[in-house]
C-alpha cells in the first residue's frame, strides 16, 4: 500500500525522491509492456513534470494504466473520488484533497485513456490547491 501512495505522489506531484521516480518508471514500463507502443525514453520524468505534450494515444493509455493500477481511475477512466481523497490526504490536509477532487473528478473524454489524460491535465492545471 505504501508503494501505491508513493506512486501517486510521483505521478501527480513534481516532488519526488529518486526511489519514488524509479517506482514510477517501473510502473510506466509495466504498462508499456502490457499495452505495447512507443513512449518517450524519459516518459516518467516528463509525466512527473506535467508535460502536457504526452498526448499520443500510447501515452494517454499508459497514464490510464498507471492511474488504474493505483486506483485513481476506474477501468472506464473515470476518476475514483474516494481513492483520490484518501491517497492525497496522506500528505495533505483532507480539505485540500477534497478541493482537488471537486475540481478534477469530472474528467471527461470519449475513451478511458482520454478521461485519464483529462485528470492528469486537471491536476497540473490545479496543483496550486496543494500549495
Amino acid at each position: 500500500m505504501q508503494s501505491l501512495q508513493i506512486v501517486f505522489v510521483v505521478l501527480l506531484a513534481a516532488v519526488s525522491t529518486m526511489e519514488q521516480h524509479e517506482i514510477a518508471k517501473s510502473l510506466a514500463e509495466q504498462c508499456r509492456a502490457e499495452l505495447g507502443g512507443e513512449l518517450p525514453e524519459d516518459f516518467a520524468t516528463k509525466m512527473r513534470l506535467g508535460d502536457l505534450t504526452l498526448d499520443s494515444e500510447t501515452a494517454k493509455c499508459t497514464i490510464q494504466c498507471m492511474f488504474a493500477k493505483v486506483g485513481f481511475t476506474l477501468e472506464s477512466g473515470a476518476a475514483n473520488r474516494d481513492v483520490l481523497i484518501a491517497k492525497l490526504s496522506k500528505g495533505n490536509p483532507t480539505a485540500k484533497a477534497e478541493a482537488f477532487a471537486d475540481v478534477c473528478e469530472n474528467n471527461e473524454g470519449e475513451t478511458a485513456c482520454d478521461k485519464a489524460f483529462s485528470l492528469y491535465q486537471c491536476y497540473h492545471k490545479n496543483k496550486s490547491i496543494f500549495d
